[in-house]
């Protein structure tokens, strides 16, 4: 990354000049589709050391010394959670731990620009405008705090503890998934009526907007002193807002993703319209029976919607399973093209389209797996013949691995050394999403974020 154009075509030759001077001494995952390589390998070097312990640390250490390092400092104390780039590509923000904080880096110089202390740990963190100057963060305290260039604007405090945020730039609102009430059965047999909620601030008018609410499934519980206790779980679990027109989902933990529309003008009743999900898709169902979730290690309802999004189009949508399951949907369907499962059986926290390869990145805690969205399926009814683009189905999905191969085919394997929480592609000013950047910034339990 640099300002001038001759200057950025050295750096990428210099760049691959590291890349085959060093790597022997890198971390490099061998896949059919190619080489990974970890940017962030090297060990971390403690804060207290000082400037003559790291020169005496680089004449003695061949490996501290020809470490390659992105971003100056691009670590934290203990751990990281969430790391978010500027629609401008200028600026990263990562938010992580211990004690809660977040930093921010220019990527113009390569270093990091300021952090800022916190009260409580990152949930979420999303940048409402274009470079660093207006961000917002939500904290576990049941707060969202407002950040701008010169530190905290302002503070508010939330019903119930959110679990996750997103900005609809159509109406200026600030939507916040909540963790939702559980009512017993005694208080659900008494007539009350229990509903999950999405609080909308309203970033034009500063003030709080009638929430949206939708009902949720009955669950069970497990058996306590021989009493079948059955309570309404009402939490909301994740959040998209389509980039193409104005549709909001959220993903609950009944296994229920819910999509309202926010170009419905807004009434002044009681039981307007808008505040109610015009459509439920019902993904636990879908992905019933995949996937290797283990009731025994694993706790909560395997068919929880835990992570969702939206392609560039608005037409794909893929949802993520507490069970370690992925379901692409085409959104002129309730049938999903295609389900990938991760053999971890863990909760898939990220996913995302790749459009300059035709890929969907998706990650759970042990690995990031790249697999093929647009290639072509194998038909069982006609042999030899295929079906190309979105026109999926649960063939063989194991046959031409690789970019171009068969929709839902392994291209690659990123596994790190630790926990992954979070990540994202990571580009330049001209290519901020990283839609055809190569680049992946994941955030984990550990001191670094790691690269590849």
């Amino acid at each position: 990354i640099s300002k001038s154009k001759n200057s950025s075509k050295i750096n990428c030759k210099y760049f691959i000049f590291l890349l085959t001077k060093y790597s022997a001494i890198m971390e490099i995952q061998e896949r059919k589709s190619g080489k990974i390589y970890s940017l962030s390998s090297t060990t971390a070097i403690p804060e207290w050391l000082s400037e003559r312990s790291r020169r005496n640390l680089a004449k003695r250490d061949s490996q501290y010394r020809h470490r390659v390092t992105l971003l100056q400092d691009l670590e934290m104390p203990v751990a990281s959670t969430k790391v978010r780039q500027s629609p401008d590509g200028r600026f990263l923000i990562v938010g992580g731990t211990y004690s809660p904080r977040i930093r921010c880096y220019e990527l113009s110089e390569m270093s990091m620009k300021f952090e800022r202390y916190l009260d409580s740990e990152v949930v979420d963190l999303l940048i409402l405008g274009e470079d660093y100057g207006k961000f917002a963060i939500l904290g576990a305290d049941r707060t969202v705090s407002f950040h701008a260039p010169y530190g905290n604007h302002a503070t508010i405090r939330l019903p119930t503890f959110g679990r996750a945020m997103a900005y609809e730039k159509t109406t200026c609102d600030l939507l916040v998934v909540s963790s939702g009430k559980r009512i017993s059965s005694g208080s659900m047999a008494a007539g009350q009526q229990a509903t999950g909620e999405v609080y909308r601030f309203n970033l034009d008018e500063g003030r709080f907007s009638e929430p949206l609410a939708f009902p949720s499934a009955l669950r069970q519980k497990k058996v306590v002193d021989g009493d079948d206790a059955r309570v309404l779980q009402l939490g909301g679990s994740c959040i998209a807002v389509s980039p193409t027109h104005a549709l909001t989902a959220i993903g609950a933990e009944d296994g229920t993703v819910r999509f309202w529309d926010n170009r419905v003008p807004v009434g002044h009743g009681p039981s307007d319209n808008h505040l109610s999900p015009f459509l439920n898709l019902d993904v636990a169902s879908a992905t019933s029976g995949y996937g290797f979730f283990d009731d025994a290690t694993n706790s909560g309802f395997p068919g929880e919607v835990t992570s969702i999004c939206f392609d560039s189009s608005g037409l794909h949508m893929c949802a993520g399973t507490r069970g370690g399951n992925v379901a692409l949907y085409d959104m002129r369907s309730s049938k999903p093209l295609f389900i990938k499962e991760h053999q971890y059986g863990l909760p898939i926290h990220t996913v995302q389209f790749h459009a300059g390869s035709g890929t969907i990145l998706s990650s759970d805690p042990k690995l990031v797996k790249i697999w093929n969205a647009k290639g072509s399926v194998t038909s069982s009814s006609s042999a030899g013949q295929r079906r190309d683009d979105w026109n999926g189905g649960f063939g063989d999905s194991t046959d031409s691995e690789g970019l171009g191969g068969a929709i839902g085919s392994i291209v690659a394997n990123v596994e790190g050394t630790a926990d992954f929480t979070h990540f994202i592609t990571s580009g330049d000013s001209r290519d901020p999403s990283g839609q055809n950047s190569g680049l992946l910034l994941c955030t984990g339990e550990q001191s670094k974020v790691q690269s590849f």
